[in-house]
């Protein structure tokens, strides 16, 4: 029943990033018990209209998207979502929307100056993988650790839209991860405490799969080093074929 609520064509006329709650406008979701909110966005992203229903709690809510292009329409299930326009108003005038209230909001691009991850962006398009292609990311704001948003990342084929569910796209938060597009690498870095730290660099490496009856060229990432601090002591590690090997470890000196 979710599914087939979100196919349905929001026809409602608003205000830039205002809401309307007109009974005639919502009366077509009247079916679902759970409370909930849905939000269009004004215009395209890379040709996909985008739907959302959300379920707020708070500053934050699980969401379910529905993006649609050439008459085409893809699912995708977000836990702990928000756009910062609906996260703002929570923080800053404790606004909790009612049940079925409808909003049409004015899309954020990603900066120029943003070449992988968007920081205010509520979802966009950008190559993290290195392979040409842009990748869908949503962006769970301030989602991630000690305030930072956290990013789920989708790969955008012909004929679907996959999460991507292994590391390092899995770590991703604004502030705690880089990127080098001539190496192909990225670097996540974590922190658990002021003694408790960990740096780890994947790489793409290319393989070949068979596309039906032709190999084509995918990348996969590995874990190529490591470095870790813990308490008083550091490690470094690095990859020899298959294994990790430890290179070096000693007395870790904040100071030095």
């Amino acid at each position: 029943m979710i599914l087939l609520g979100l196919m349905l064509v929001f026809s409602i006329s608003c205000q830039d990033r205002t809401i309307s709650r007109q009974q005639s406008d919502y009366c077509d979701f009247e079916s679902f018990s759970q409370p909930c909110v849905f939000i269009k966005y004004k215009q395209p992203v890379n040709g996909y209209t985008v739907k959302i229903m959300w379920f707020q709690y708070g500053e934050i809510g699980n969401a379910l998207f529905r993006l649609e292009k050439n008459g085409k329409a893809h699912y995708l299930f977000v836990e702990k979502w928000s756009d910062k326009f609906l996260y703002d108003k929570y923080c800053n005038d404790n606004v909790k929307y009612p049940n079925d209230t409808i909003i049409e909001l004015n899309y954020i691009p990603k900066l120029d100056s943003e070449k992988y991850l968007s920081d205010n962006s509520p979802f966009f398009f950008s190559d993290v993988d290195f392979d040409g292609k842009d990748e869908f990311i949503i962006n769970r704001f301030k989602g991630g650790s000690k305030g930072s948003n956290a990013y789920d990342v989708y790969k955008v084929g012909k004929n679907e839209i996959t999460l991507m569910s292994e590391s390092p796209f899995t770590e991703l938060e604004n502030g705690h991860c880089e990127f080098s597009s001539i190496n192909k690498t990225v670097t996540i870095h974590k922190h658990d405490g002021a003694y408790h730290y960990i740096r780890n660099t994947y790489q793409a490496k290319q393989y070949e799969i068979m596309n039906w009856d032709k190999p084509i060229t995918q990348y996969k990432f590995e874990l190529i080093n490591s470095y870790i601090i813990n308490n008083d002591e550091y490690r470094k590690y690095n990859r020899t074929g298959e294994k990790l090997q430890l290179i070096e470890k000693g007395q870790y000196k904040p100071n030095s």
